[in-house]
C-alpha cells in the first residue's frame, strides 16, 4: 500500500512570544506524548464515530479538551521544551488551534503533521525553532514517520517521530506493521549517521517485547539475545541499555538502562498491566562528549493526569473527563563542549 501524506504543514505563527519561558540554552529537551484522540468538532469524514459533531461533542467540548492537553504540555514538571512530539492528534488544524490558543505564548511556533491516507489520527512535531528540514517517510500499510532536522549551536539533531501500529488485532499482523515501521526508520537513519539521532514516539511495543513474545521476531529487540543480529538484518531495531554497546545500528534505550530507574512503572497502563510503549532511542553520539550528550529520560506523571492508584487518568469522550491513557516522556540533552 502506498501512503499518501494528507497533511504536511510547516507554519510560523505570527505574534509568537517567549513569555518568561526561555529554555535553558545549555540543554535540549524533547517530549513525546500520546494525547489519546485529540479531535476537533469539524466533520471531515475520517474521524472516529464518537467525534462526529453532535450535542455531546461540539466546539465547546473540543476547546475544553485542548485546554486540558495544553496544561500537560506546559506543566512545571516538564518546563519549556525545544520539541514536542505528539501522537493521536486528528490533523494540522488541531495542532494549529493548540498553538494559537495555548502554546504560542510559550514560543512554540513551528509544526508539521503527517497521517496515513484515510487515517483518523496524525503524528505531529512542534518546535520553538524552525527545523532546517522536514521530510516524511512512508511506511507501507501504517502511519508515516516524520523526520525533522534541527541545526543547533552544539550540532545537528535528527529527530524521527513515530507512532507504530497498535496491539489491537492479530498478533502476527500487527507485529508485521511495526516491523515495517522499524525498517523505514533503519533506512531513513542510515544517511544521518554523522548526526545525533533521536527516534521517539509511541512504539506500541515494550523494550523487552522479544522476551515477552516467545521467540517471534519483534520490531524492537535487545542485543543481548542471540537472535538479535539476524533479526536486525531483517528489520528489527537493535536496542540496549548499555552505553558502551551503542554503535552503528545499535540504539540506546533509556528504559533498558538499569542505572536509570523510573519513578513510574511505565508510560501507559492497559488491561491491568504497565507498558513502556512511549520511548526514545538514540545513536552513539549521545555519549561522544562533543556536543549534546544524554542527561536523562523520565516518565512525567502530573497529579491531575493520574487516577488515585497512580495509573494514567484516561480520556473518556462519553463523559468528557480524563486526560490521556498515556503519560508524557521527557528526554533531556546537555551540552558538553
Amino acid at each position: 500500500m502506498i501512503i499518501l501524506i494528507l497533511l504536511l504543514v510547516l507554519l510560523s505563527l505570527s505574534g509568537c512570544s517567549l513569555e518568561a519561558s526561555s529554555p535553558n540554552l545549555d540543554s535540549f529537551k524533547v517530549l513525546t506524548y500520546n494525547v489519546q484522540n485529540l479531535m476537533d468538532a469539524t466533520l471531515d469524514g475520517t474521524e472516529y464515530e464518537e467525534y462526529k459533531p453532535s450535542e455531546s461533542w461540539n466546539t465547546e467540548a473540543y476547546h475544553q479538551r485542548l485546554k486540558k492537553v495544553s496544561e500537560v504540555l506546559v506543566n512545571r514538571k516538564i518546563g519549556v521544551c525545544d520539541v514536542l512530539v505528539l501522537q493521536e492528534v486528528e490533523n494540522a488544524r488541531v495542532v494549529s488551534d493548540l498553538l494559537e490558543r495555548h502554546l504560542a505564548r510559550k514560543g512554540y511556533c513551528w509544526y508539521a503533521t503527517a497521517s496515513e491516507k484515510g487515517g483518523a489520527i496524525s503524528v505531529a512535531v512542534i518546535s520553538r525553532e524552525k527545523p532546517e528540514r522536514i521530510m516524511v517517510h512512508d511506511v507501507p500499510g501504517a502511519r508515516p514517520v516524520i523526520e525533522a532536522i534541527f541545526d543547533t549551536k552544539y550540532g545537528d539533531i535528527a529527530l524521527f517521530a513515530v507512532h507504530a501500529k497498535s496491539q489491537i488485532g492479530k498478533e502476527n499482523e500487527t507485529e508485521a506493521l511495526r516491523l515495517e515501521m522499524a525498517r523505514t526508520v533503519t533506512s531513513a537513519t542510515k544517511k544521518d549517521s554523522e548526526r545525533l539521532i533521536l527516534v521517539c514516539g509511541d512504539f506500541n511495543e515494550d523494550p523487552d517485547a522479544y522476551f515477552q513474545g516467545n521467540g517471534r521476531q519483534t520490531a524492537l529487540i535487545e542485543t543481548r539475545f542471540s537472535q538479535a543480529r539476524s533479526y536486525m538484518d531483517t528489520g528489527s531495531l537493535g536496542i540496549t541499555g548499555l552505553r558502551d554497546e551503542v554503535y552503528a545500528d545499535v540504539w540506546y534505550n533509556p528504559f533498558l538502562d538499569t542505572k536509570k530507574q523510573q519513578e513510574t512503572p511505565g508510560s501507559c497502563y492497559f488491561s491491568g498491566q504497565w507498558h513502556c510503549y512511549d520511548q526514545f532511542l538514540g545513536n552513539g553520539l549521545l555519549f561522544d562528549r562533543k556536543g549534546w550528550d544524554y542527561d536523562s529520560c523520565q516518565v512525567v506523571a502530573p497529579s491531575f493526569c493520574s487516577n488515585p492508584d497512580g495509573t494514567p487518568f484516561a480520556w473518556k469522550v462519553s463523559c468528557k473527563s480524563g486526560v490521556s491513557d498515556h503519560y508524557p516522556v521527557l528526554l533531556t540533552l546537555l551540552k558538553t563542549l
